[in-house]
């Protein structure tokens, strides 16, 4: 029986992927830090479980999630119950509103490469450049064809929380299309599909947007991100235009 994506994986998402969210905290605090920002209105894109939003929100700052899964959503609200200073919404990435307006913005653990083609990119790009203050900032990663081509393969039997499942990874060079299939024992099934890009993809769209690239790294440690890279994390700025709106 299909399902949409995250309904049945949202079970036992916390158990493998949610940790990769937290490895940003870090650098966010960092970059806030440099701006004399202690307490930050930050918007998480594809929030999922709502991991990195509930840390930073222990850390003093006011957070909004948004994520596309209802299922995701429930959760990240049942672990933020306690928490003012954070909120979660269902809502597209590509398709938001919001009345606030925010220092910085987020789009972690590849949640970028879900979007398939470039009109989704475009549009989401231009709703940060909307609700960012000026000189805000845009902190997002990205996976690269380099790491779709060198690892996205072969099928591999899991074991989550007492959930079995097995989860089939394919890659398509020509579409530019990663897929994953999720087949759980009660024979449900997810399909996510991917699609890569590049900085050199990217930077153009930034740029329409009204966003500046000020940094890019190929993983936490802080690595040079080249044209090898199997992973962007990016950095970037909204420009201030005429009057600074």
């Amino acid at each position: 029986m299909p399902m949409e994506i995250y309904e049945r994986l949202s079970q036992v998402y916390d158990l493998d992927w949610g940790k990769f969210s937290e490895q940003y905290v870090s650098l966010i605090n960092q970059l806030l830090d440099k701006r004399g920002i202690a307490q930050a209105r930050i918007l998480d894109l594809a929030c999922g479980t709502g991991t990195l939003a509930v840390e930073l929100a222990n850390r003093g700052h006011y957070v909004y999630g948004i994520d596309i899964s209802p299922q995701m959503i429930e959760i990240a609200q049942s672990k933020s119950m306690g928490l003012s200073n954070v909120s979660f919404e269902v809502q597209d990435m590509t398709l938001f509103a919001v009345e606030d307006k925010f220092d910085l913005a987020t789009c972690t653990f590849d949640s970028l490469n879900y979007l398939l083609d470039t009109d989704g990119v475009k549009a989401m790009f231009y709703r940060i450049t909307n609700v960012l203050h000026k000189s805000g900032l845009f902190v997002f990663d990205s996976n690269t064809d380099r790491l779709y081509t060198n690892r996205h393969k072969g099928t591999h039997k899991r074991e989550l929380g007492g959930e079995s499942f097995v989860q089939k990874c394919s890659y398509d060079s020509i579409k530019k299309e990663a897929t994953t299939v999720f087949e759980f024992s009660d024979g449900t099934i997810e399909v996510h599909k991917q699609r890569p890009y590049n900085l050199v993809e990217l930077e153009p769209l930034l740029a329409d947007a009204g966003l500046r690239v000020v940094d890019t790294f190929a993983g936490f440690d802080k690595r040079p991100y080249n044209s090898e890279s199997e992973r962007l994390i990016c950095i970037a700025e909204k420009e201030i235009m005429g009057n600074g709106a």
